[in-house]
C-alpha cells in the first residue's frame, strides 16, 4: 500500500511539475499578470504575476483567492478576475 501511495504521488508532482517545465522551455517570454478587484471602488485586492514557466496556474489562483476573499469580507458578486498577457521583450531580459 505504501509503494502505491508513494508512485501515486511521485506521478501527480511530475504531472503539476510538467506544466511548469514545458512553459520555461517553450514559452519563456510569455508572461501573465492576473488581480482580483473589487468592482465597487476598484481596489486590487490580490495581484500575482510571473514569467515562463510561473506564469502557470496563476489564474486559478486568483479565483481561489477571490473565492477565499468572499467568506472573509467581501460580496463574491463584487469580485472579479482580471488576466493580462503579454510577451517580455528579450532585449528586456539583459
Amino acid at each position: 500500500m505504501k509503494k502505491t501511495s508513494l508512485i501515486a504521488f511521485i506521478s501527480l508532482l511530475s504531472l503539476t511539475s510538467c506544466a511548469n517545465i514545458f512553459n520555461n522551455i517553450v514559452f519563456p517570454n510569455s508572461c501573465k499578470q492576473c488581480e482580483v478587484i473589487n468592482r465597487v471602488n476598484n481596489e486590487v485586492l490580490f495581484s500575482n504575476k510571473g514569467c515562463g514557466g510561473d506564469n502557470t496556474k496563476l489564474e486559478e489562483e486568483a479565483k481561489i483567492r477571490a473565492y477565499d476573499l468572499s467568506y472573509e469580507s467581501y460580496n463574491l458578486c463584487d469580485l472579479e478576475v482580471v488576466c493580462e498577457e503579454w510577451t517580455k521583450e528579450k532585449d528586456a531580459e539583459e
